[in-house]
């Protein structure tokens, strides 16, 4: 069982990472900018990565029959997004790491002035992205659809997330795990609802159907979050791509500080059950859905 959930999955993986980063490449390269910025934004964008994000989007938008050149422009401008969001992360003012993805952070490569301006640029070409008159959905919904995405990213979301994550270092807050599952939700569980909302969304998913989905993405950013402190704790560098242990060098507020190794793998074992419950609801061919599950919990990198 386990080796046919390894074969579907990485398979369409392995697919859909080929299909979009061969859009993000065309789209990227033909973008007006100044050369180094261009290649500030290429190689932020297309250095590595595993592409969950866009993948999720596709699975879901799978499900209700919306095909890929729709979907693959919310699928570019999430990864824009979250690589504009990695950069940020890695710099000195941030979480001051030289190492993702197992290259130089993109401030070491190009340096800080260009990492601030190359991930801004991905950030508001997201936008673009969204707004292109080519993603030929209804204005009304295009409208609705970007406003989330600006809930999942301001200062509501992934960016309220960072600075929650930066002012729990301070020696002086104490974590709790109330505190905690604030910070991941809006750091990671935003983004992962939004990738599966958006794809029910353009699908034309029900009312009911478009709640379960984004609940399930919430369920998803817990999981993916606690396996990312695990990581740093259990993980290995040269697989990860990044330095280990730094969650206790920066007194970071994880659930294995609050809580333990044993309490976080076993509130990861029931968060997982719990998705998997979820997905049930939607009354249709979810199991890919549910292999990611469980590929979220057993990542080496």
């Amino acid at each position: 069982m386990r080796e046919k959930y390894n074969n579907i999955l990485n398979s369409r993986l392995a697919q859909n990472k080929s299909y979009i980063e061969k859009e993000l490449k065309k789209i990227l390269s033909d973008i007006a900018a100044p050369k180094p910025l261009k290649e500030v934004m290429l190689y932020a964008v297309l250095n590595g990565g595993k592409r969950i994000r866009p993948f999720i989007i596709s699975e879901v938008s799978s499900l209700y029959q919306v095909r890929p050149s729709i979907y693959k422009y919310p699928c570019m401008a999430i990864e824009m997004a979250h690589c504009f969001s990695l950069i940020y992360d890695d710099l000195p003012c941030m979480d001051d790491d030289d190492l993702r993805r197992g290259k130089p952070s993109v401030h070491v490569k190009f340096d800080e002035a260009n990492a601030l301006l190359g991930g801004a640029s991905l950030l508001t070409y997201a936008y673009n992205i969204l707004a292109s008159k080519n993603f030929s959905i209804e204005d009304k919904k295009k409208i609705a659809l970007i406003n989330i995405f600006s809930n999942a990213i301001g200062h509501k979301g992934m960016l309220a997330g960072q600075f929650l994550d930066l002012e729990a270092e301070k020696l002086s807050k104490k974590p709790t795990i109330k505190k905690f599952n604030n910070i991941q939700e809006k750091k990671t569980g935003l983004l992962l609802a939004f990738c599966c909302y958006a794809g029910g969304f353009i699908g034309n998913a029900s009312k009911k159907e478009l709640e379960v989905l984004y609940e399930f993405g919430l369920m998803l950013g817990r999981i993916f979050q606690i396996t990312d402190d695990i990581l740093d704790k259990e993980g290995n560098q040269k697989l990860l791509g990044k330095k280990v242990n730094k969650d206790d060098e920066q007194n970071k507020a994880t659930l294995i500080k609050i809580k333990g190794l044993d309490f976080t793998k076993n509130e990861l074992s029931k968060f997982s059950q719990q998705a998997k419950n979820k997905l049930l609801l939607l009354n249709k061919d979810t199991k890919v859905l549910s292999y990611v599950i469980d590929y979220l919990c057993s990542r080496t990198s």
